[in-house]
């Protein structure tokens, strides 16, 4: 018998932990709950006792759950478990530093439970393909550090998590560098290439059905032979990475500030947190179907000093 998933809840309230755990049992998650960072820090630590994903809230009576993240990093057994903050705050600096920590994603209270549940299976889904992949791509780092100039063609979700784990490597902020590349190829298959837009993604996200109609647009004649490319050029200084996809583009100003709106959306907050965490530069250029993100290697990467301004 397959062993269920199993989700942490950190959050002072009881009500709270409550009504998270029913929203995942419908997905058929098993919920474990503790109410301060030391109780969670011992459920963490019991043998036998395997997490899925943790949710943490910001602000606890013992401290912040970004502390119980930094404190699951340094344990490699815990390391790779996908985290969750939720928080009353919707403040973008609040946000921005959950994200360049290595968080996968930031909830603001109060949400429904599609979006909970949407989030929670993209993070343990995302998960497990980030292992299976940094594993297979980790003894090619030392090639992949030899490249100065390079352009890639790809089509599929499945090439973009590729690309973006392998070219992640060039700096060394990884982990930012990974969601960056991540978003920005991604939305190159799913709006440019394939024209899923923001209001029909978060309808098929709700209902579990995004993958499935990605691989439907594929399919189709039309798109069978469409790719995008992603052009990489490093410098001693620099690696500017240049996306561009075969769609009509968009109104990337929409997207290039964490709007309120985005805070209760199941996605759209992507390319801004790329933007703040992932490059020291990010622009979209002509009409929107050509993105450009600039990594500093003159400095620690994006998580030194926050982003420089980008975007128009």
């Amino acid at each position: 018998m397959a062993e269920p998933v199993t989700a942490l809840v950190v959050d002072d309230e009881e009500m709270t932990r409550a009504i998270v755990a029913g929203y995942l049992a419908r997905i058929g998650y098993r919920t474990l709950e503790a109410e301060t960072l030391a109780q969670a820090w011992s459920i963490l630590n019991t043998p036998d006792v395997t997490i899925h994903v943790a949710l943490l809230d910001r602000r606890l009576h013992d401290g912040d759950g970004l502390e119980l993240y930094e404190r699951m990093k340094a344990v490699p057994a815990l390391a790779e478990i996908p985290v969750i903050i939720q928080t009353i705050s919707d403040s973008s600096a609040e946000i921005a530093a959950a994200v360049r920590a290595g968080v996968f994603h930031y909830l603001i209270k109060p949400y429904d439970g599609a979006l909970l549940r949407s989030v929670v299976r993209a993070a343990e889904e995302s998960s497990g393909r980030m292992k299976s992949l940094r594993g297979n791509l980790r003894s090619r780092a030392d090639a992949i550090a030899l490249l100065r100039d390079a352009t890639f063609r790809f089509r599929t979700p499945q090439e973009a998590q590729n690309l973006a784990i392998a070219l992640s490597s060039l700096a060394n902020t990884t982990h930012s560098l990974t969601f960056g590349l991540s978003e920005i190829l991604m939305n190159a298959v799913e709006h440019g290439n394939l024209g899923i837009g923001f209001e029909a993604k978060s309808i098929l996200k709700v209902d579990g059905k995004l993958g499935g109609e990605i691989e439907r647009r594929l399919a189709l004649p039309e798109n069978r032979d469409k790719h995008a490319t992603l052009r990489v050029e490093r410098g001693d200084d620099r690696i500017v990475f240049t996306v561009t996809d075969t769609g009509p583009g968009f109104d990337s100003s929409r997207y290039l500030t964490l709007d309120a709106f985005q805070s209760t959306a199941t996605h759209g907050r992507g390319i801004a947190l790329a933007r703040m965490v992932g490059f020291d530069r990010l622009t979209y250029v002509g009409t929107g179907n050509q993105a450009v993100g600039v990594v500093d290697l003159t400095r620690s990467g994006p998580d030194a000093d926050g982003p420089t301004a980008g975007g128009r």
